[in-house]
C-alpha cells in the first residue's frame, strides 16, 4: 500500500491503456481495457504497450514488479513482440 503526501484527488486527465493509479486507499490499481477514459488519482507508472497483454493475464492480488524502460527499449520490446507473432503465425 502507498501513502499520499498530500491529497489524493487531481484534476482529471486522460487514462492511457497500462496506467496504474494510485487512489486515496493507497491501493494501486492498474488500467486495463475496461478502464475509465479520465481520471483524479495519481499515476505512477504506465505499461509499456508490448507487457499490457501479459498484464492481461494477472489476477486480483497478484505482485507486480517494475523497472524502469526509456521510449526506444519500449519500442524495441514491440518489434520484438510483433516478431514472435510473426513467426508463429498470428
Amino acid at each position: 500500500m502507498l501513502q499520499h503526501e498530500t491529497s489524493a484527488d487531481l484534476l482529471s486527465e486522460a487514462t492511457p491503456l497500462g496506467s496504474i493509479q494510485v487512489p486515496a486507499s493507497g491501493q494501486p490499481i492498474l488500467l486495463m481495457a475496461d478502464r475509465q477514459t479520465t481520471g483524479g488519482y495519481p499515476k505512477i507508472a504506465t505499461v509499456i504497450a508490448a507487457d499490457v497483454p501479459i498484464a492481461g493475464q494477472l489476477g486480483a492480488g497478484d505482485w507486480v514488479g517494475f523497472a524502469p524502460c526509456t521510449l526506444e527499449e519500449a519500442r524495441r520490446a514491440w518489434r520484438e513482440m510483433e516478431e514472435r507473432l510473426d513467426e508463429e503465425g498470428m
